[in-house]
């Protein structure tokens, strides 16, 4: 099992889709990474597609639908197909084929597959019992390629967020304290050491995707210490070190703070 990163999503593409979200919820909400900003189209009662424009052919190897609800009176089906020619018209279904995917509840669903580089891409969903479909509503979605580092952190520590205290004093010097937020927000604080050529690369590529600065990333990507068997979503927390220490060998210290 590898750490995996997951940092591509839809921010630069252009959606298009086949049916009408409800209202509030556009389907544009797909492309702005945050998991609790829904698109969502109810009582759909056909299968849909959302087409993915990416204005020119991107690597890809895994998708996620983060979370998602999906049902439909059979089951709930999910298939990536890729364009076959950069017209957006033709598309050929991947070799992994219909998911099922049907879920009453908010999950996250991952497909993995061989890498293909194309600029449409079509997200096709439908009932196994015919073309009805009820309800989809996804938080967001990524596409791309995967990242999966050389090997695991040398350190790994994981720790509770700290959280502030508001404090008010009412009438007679009688005071009432409150959390800001009461769910647990995990920090994991990770050092790796030498990691090769490759993993630098590929840790450049994700810094400059989420626009690392010296306090929390601007975008948030989902990550797993298990090769995609467990999901996070999460932004990193502090500059993203990374430094030579020997020929063609990295260190890399990180901190990512977990999105709730």
């Amino acid at each position: 099992m590898s750490y995996t990163i997951y940092h591509q999503s839809l921010e630069s593409a252009t959606l298009t889709y086949s049916a009408t979200a409800d209202t509030n919820y556009p389907v544009t909400n797909l492309q702005d990474r945050y998991k609790n900003t829904f698109f969502k189209d109810t009582a759909i009662g056909a299968s849909i597609t959302i087409k993915v424009d990416f204005g020119s052919a991107r690597a890809c190897n895994y998708i996620i639908l983060q979370n998602y609800i999906a049902t439909a009176p059979a089951f709930a089906r999910f298939v990536l197909k890729y364009g076959t020619a950069d017209d957006g018209i033709n598309f050929e279904n991947l070799a992994s084929g219909y998911k099922i995917i049907q879920s009453t509840s908010l999950t996250n669903f991952l497909d993995t597959f061989t890498s293909k580089t194309k600029r449409y891409w079509l997200l096709s969903f439908d009932n196994a019992g015919g073309d009805d479909f009820n309800n989809l509503q996804i938080g967001a979605i990524y596409l791309g390629t995967q990242m999966a580092l050389s090997h695991t952190p040398e350190i790994g520590i994981v720790y509770s967020a700290d959280y502030d205290v508001n404090v008010n004093q009412g009438a007679g010097g009688i005071r009432a304290g409150s959390i800001n937020n009461a769910t647990v927000r995990r920090i994991w604080q990770f050092q790796w050491k030498l990691l090769n050529p490759t993993d630098k690369t590929n840790l450049e590529t994700f810094r400059d995707s989420v626009f690392m600065n010296k306090g929390l990333s601007r975008y948030p990507f989902i990550w797993s210490p298990d090769s995609g068997t467990t999901l996070y979503s999460a932004r990193t927390n502090g500059e993203l070190s990374l430094k030579q220490t020997a020929f063609e060998a990295y260190e890399w210290n990180a901190v990512f703070e977990e999105e709730l």
